[in-house]
Formats: structure tokens, C-alpha cells, sequence
């Protein structure tokens, strides 16, 4: 919600408060986490349900903080791009940037997702399925080369690739009082031989998972945590008030 919703309360056709009442069977009484995009959450008691519903709201001392990686994958077909904007905002990465790889397939650029507001709605959704506010910056650049220029200080920078890779996704040592860390994924397709160069030139390591090849949503999910523990970037459960 917005700050103004969080004061003044919703319009009973809002959905949100269509789904508190008729889904949820929300009365006056019940409390329900809320929280302001980009901002605090907080427990919200209903206070009124007509003319508007309206909350009592605790909310947190401190906002949450996103955590420290970027995530760069080649733009893959959009139900794997949908996959990863609703897991990836869950588990709270700052950044997501896509990038047309060679070879990528130049319609999954034009498909719905992206003409319209569904990935934002995607993102809305990953963010609510993990009780978070902070949604992760999306980008869309048209070449890896500029993709790794936004990541380019980033204290630990790897990229997958099960062919070429120097040995496992861990193994590579972080650069001394590394805060920022930056993963890039390939295509469906995998990495050709320019991007290759492109990677290494830019100072990137490559790493595998195994000898097994991953769909791209999953080398997504399983390269970020991965990198995240081996930043120390994980915090401890902390409880909204």
C-alpha cells in the first residue's frame, strides 16, 4: 500500500480489501501484515470496514535492506523470465538485469510480459509471498557487455558455465572486504564464444554447479543463494515489530 492508504484506508471495491473481506473473512479485530512498497511493514488491525477499511498500524523501527547481488541473465522465454521475477523478488536480490544474449531469441523481447504490467505484478507477488517491501530494480540492456559494466565493482563476480568453467560456483575467493556480489547466467542456448571472451576480458570467473545443466530460473535461484552465503550477506529471521 501507500503511505496515503496506510492513513486514510481502501475503497471497499479495492481488491486487496475485496480479498481481506471476502477471501480472508477479515472482520474488525483481525490483524494483517502490511507494508508500504519500498518501505516499512507493519501489523495492521482493521478498525472500520464501511465507509472505507481502515487500520491501526505498528509498524517496524527499520525498513529492510535488499540483499547485495545482481543477478545478470540472458533474456530467456518468457516463462522462465516469469519464474525468475517472482522468485527472485522473494528471495530480495537488489538487482535484476537482463540482457539480450547472442544467442537469444529476438521475440521474447516483444512478448506480453514485458508490454504490459505483468512483471511488475510478478515482482508485487514474489515480494508479498516473502512478507517484504522491497522490490528488486529491473533492467534490460541490449548486450552482456553493458550488463557487466553495471556490475563491474562488484566484489565477487562469477559467471556459469558447465563447459568452460575453472571449477565449482564457492570456490573462487571474494576480493578483501567484499560487500557486492554479481552472477551472471546464460541463455537457454549457453554463452558463445564472444561472450566468453566478453566475460573474461571484464575480470569474470566461471564456475559450474556440477555436471549437471540447469533450466535458467533454477542456475538463478540456486547461483544467488549460493553466493549470497558465501558473501555472509544471509541475516537472521527478524520479526516485523
Amino acid at each position: 500500500m501507500t503511505e496515503v492508504e496506510a492513513r486514510e484506508g481502501l475503497r471497499p471495491d479495492d481488491a486487496r480489501a475485496r480479498h481481506l473481506l471476502r477471501t480472508l473473512t477479515a472482520h474488525i479485530g483481525t490483524t494483517v501484515h502490511v507494508g508500504v512498497r519500498n518501505g516499512r511493514r507493519g501489523i495492521a488491525t482493521i478498525l472500520t470496514v464501511e465507509p472505507k477499511l481502515t487500520f491501526g498500524i505498528r509498524w517496524e523501527n527499520a525498513v529492510q535492506q535488499k540483499l547485495p547481488i545482481d543477478i545478470l541473465v540472458g533474456l530467456p522465454r518468457p516463462q522462465s523470465a516469469r519464474k525468475i521475477l517472482h522468485d527472485l523478488a522473494s528471495l530480495g536480490v537488489s538487482r535484476i538485469i537482463f540482457f539480450k544474449p547472442a544467442k537469444g531469441d529476438p521475440a521474447y523481447a516483444t512478448s506480453s510480459l514485458w508490454s504490459t504490467d505483468e512483471w511488475k505484478e510478478l515482482l508485487d507477488k514474489g515480494v508479498e509471498q516473502a512478507c517484504s517491501t522491497l522490490i528488486p530494480e529491473v533492467i534490460h540492456t541490449p548486450s552482456l557487455a553493458e550488463a557487466l559494466s553495471l556490475s563491474s565493482n562488484a566484489g565477487i563476480r562469477v559467471a556459469l558455465d558447465p563447459y568452460e568453467a575453472d571449477g565449482p560456483l564457492g570456490s573462487q575467493p571474494a576480493r578483501a572486504g567484499a560487500t557486492h556480489a554479481a552472477i551472471a547466467i546464460g541463455p537457454e542456448r549457453g554463452w558463445d564464444t564472444t561472450e566468453r571472451a566478453a566475460l573474461k576480458g571484464a575480470g569474470w570467473t566461471l564456475r559450474h554447479l556440477g555436471d549437471r545443466v540447469l533450466r535458467v530460473e533454477a542456475a538463478c535461484l540456486i547461483g544467488g543463494g549460493m553466493l549470497l552465503a558465501q558473501l555472509g550477506a544471509w541475516r537472521p529471521h527478524r520479526p516485523i515489530v
